[in-house]
């Protein structure tokens, strides 16, 4: 496995050494593999800049399993944003607080999806919140060019890892917990899972939880 103190580390190891290799299939049978994951991410990250994301803001996303949502997750690791990703079953309560609490300044949403209007509910929210934005992402993200990103941060030592992930419990009884990680921690977790599973370049899992 490549090790790496930070996700855009590893997305651009892993599209460097196997640039061709497939990285997601999807139910409409759409494919990227990892090179094309990482100019994606890049493009996109351009256009979230544009947008206003920089290092440290603080961005809600709430979008169903599309490869347009991993490239999300990619390009704000390549912004150094902090992601609050969000399951798309909860709703103005929960989204509303988390994002309040977090101090996130953009809501990432789909426009209807199932049924429900999250275009609406995210307006309402970001509404509440002041300065917060919404971005509605269709299978579609912002565009730009990646020559006009900020330089990479220099890197940083394991034990000044900065937290890019809040991560919230539902709330069943109370109001969400949320949780901060670093890039090393989420990295661990998912070091430790391939190992258990004794993961190779030739299996093919199905993600059937939420991105």
């Amino acid at each position: 496995m490549l090790s790496g103190t930070t996700l855009w580390e590893l997305i651009n190891a892993r599209a460097e050494a196997t640039p061709d290799a497939l990285l997601a299939v999807d139910e409409e049978m759409r494919t990227i593999t990892f090179g094309e994951y990482a100019v994606e991410a890049e493009r996109a990250a351009a256009g979230l800049a544009a947008c206003g994301v920089t290092e440290g803001t603080v961005v809600t996303w709430q979008l169903p399993t599309w490869i347009e949502s991993l490239v999300l997750v990619a390009a704000l690791s390549r912004l150094g944003a902090v992601q609050n990703p969000i399951l798309p079953i909860y709703r103005e309560r929960e989204v509303g607080f988390c994002s309040r609490q977090a101090g996130s300044k953009l809501i990432v949403v789909p426009s209807v999806w199932k049924g429900f209007d999250f275009e609406a509910m995210a307006t309402d929210i970001a509404r509440d919140n002041g300065s917060c934005q919404v971005l509605v992402a269709d299978r579609a993200l912002p565009q730009g060019d990646p020559d006009t990103l900020a330089p990479l941060p220099d890197p940083v030592s394991t034990d000044e890892q900065p937290v890019r992930w809040i991560f919230y419990t539902s709330g069943t009884t109370a109001n969400p917990k949320g949780v901060r990680h670093g890039d090393r921690a989420v990295a661990a977790c998912a070091h430790r899972m391939n190992l258990r599973f004794d993961a190779t370049p030739e299996d093919r899992n199905g993600l059937v939880f939420p991105v």
